[in-house]
């Protein structure tokens, strides 16, 4: 199996790529290659994978390039955590909209901020996939850059790569619901949960004892509506009064971070607006990162300290069983809909648990949504649709459709004089729009 991780110089995403590969999945043969254009980041992760492994007794080939083109051929899986300039570019955005006094809007995923932030991920990813169409057409794309739910749909109507969309936020932890278990006090082993909507927009849609079956979701629900919350701590009072208050709107119990939710609703008073930029390490730890992963790769220092923080989305996984036909429950996983969520129609991309087998997808059929949660999933699935189509074919005008639809930009005049200076200042990675 050929892996190729777009992004194999973060000291975030990277190390759990390496781990679970090496450690987790022990893939005998296996070739990674680590793309970036920060290639000596890339070459000390690589040389400190390379040295991982041969202290796990395995054969694989690790290396590190900064041209894409040269490690997509013959690839099965293309994972891509990269965001071009990331935290340049969203300072850019965030001095703009101060002189507009919406500061607020400078969001990852959601608002203004995110509507520009997808226009540069999916110019970036769509090259991604016109080059993968040429080189390794037959490959898998493993999406975990942001506004992920928005680049994904951007694949899905733009190019013919297969894709699937990583964020493990709903669960707020790696790998269980475990707030939701506390909220009905069980173990996080002893319940299971459905989520779904879209990513930073899903929902608990049944929670359930795994034992005795009985449904969780009526004293979830109560529990939240009594707003008795003084077991917890300030912070996470304030974001049960949001999903109280949500609750109460519309009909669910919001499953992941508030602040992630919010992103995609007006501005609101308890919501923790960011005003630093959204994105992993400074400059000063890099490069100490960086002399971390040479001594790791002499040997002088553990591996244990490379996989100490790892990502929370293991798309490794996902591709070991969709290239060894296994079958996989994931709760979990941006896809196609194909009827998961009865109120979207089958082509838009949607977060639903997601059965792998025969190394296919297979995305499974939720409880039908509460009315007024519909209305809203359906209008922030048609901005991630308009945004797409702006991007893909550098379209203002499918931009400002996008701004006068989305419930999280309230201030429509401005914005739209905003949008217009903000795809300026990044003319260089929007080419589209220089006509």
């Amino acid at each position: 199996m050929k892996i190729v991780l777009i992004g194999g110089g973060s000291f975030v995403f990277a190390p759990t790529v390496l781990e679970d590969i090496i450690v987790k999945h022990r893939l005998e043969g296996c070739e990674l290659m680590l793309v970036d254009p920060n290639v000596e980041a890339a070459t000390s992760m690589a040389e400190a994978g390379r040295s991982i492994a041969n202290k796990y007794g395995l054969s694989m080939t690790i290396q590190a390039v900064a041209d894409r083109r040269e490690a997509l051929p013959n690839s099965d899986f293309v994972i891509v955590s990269a965001a071009v300039q990331g935290a340049k570019r969203w300072q850019l955005d965030y001095n703009i909209l101060k002189q507009f006094d919406m500061p607020d809007q400078a969001r990852e995923c959601g608002g203004l901020g995110g509507l520009v932030n997808g226009l540069r991920s999916i110019t970036l990813l769509l090259d991604v996939c016109r080059d993968m169409e040429e080189l390794c057409p037959q490959a898998w794309l493993l999406d975990v850059t942001n506004p992920m739910p928005r680049v994904v749909t951007a694949i899905n109507r733009y190019s013919s790569i297969r894709v699937a969309g990583f964020c493990n936020i709903a669960y707020r932890s790696d790998g269980e619901y475990a707030l939701l278990a506390k909220l009905v006090r069980k173990h996080p082993s002893e319940i299971s949960v459905v989520t779904g909507g879209l990513n930073h927009f899903a929902w608990v849609l049944e929670i359930k004892d795994k034992q005795t079956g009985e449904n969780l979701l009526e004293p979830l629900h109560e529990y939240i509506r009594a707003g008795m919350f003084d077991e917890h701590d300030d912070d996470m009072r304030r974001e049960l009064r949001a999903m109280q208050r949500w609750l109460a709107e519309y009909g669910a119990v919001a499953a992941g971070s508030v602040d992630h939710h919010a992103e995609y609703l007006p501005h609101q008073e308890d919501i923790v607006y960011t005003t630093e930029p959204p994105y992993h390490g400074t400059e000063e730890e890099r490069v100490r990162r960086n002399l971390d992963l040479q001594e790791i790769a002499r040997g002088e220092r553990s591996e244990h300290d490379l996989f100490s923080n790892p990502s929370w989305e293991h798309p490794v996984s996902v591709a070991v069983a969709i290239h060894g036909g296994e079958e996989v429950v994931l709760d979990i996983l941006n896809v196609r809909n194909n009827g998961a969520i009865a109120e979207l129609p089958d082509e838009r991309i949607v977060e639903v648990p997601v059965v792998i087998s025969g190394g296919e997808l297979h995305p499974q059929k939720l409880p039908a949504l509460p009315p007024k949660l519909a209305e809203l999933i359906r209008t922030l699935s048609d901005v991630h649709e308009l945004v797409a189509e702006a991007a893909a074919t550098g379209s203002l005008e499918a931009v400002n459709r996008a701004i006068t639809l989305d419930p999280a930009i309230t201030d429509k005049q401005s914005a739209y004089v905003a949008v217009s200076r903000m795809i300026q200042a990044h003319s260089d990675l929007l080419p589209q729009f220089n006509k």
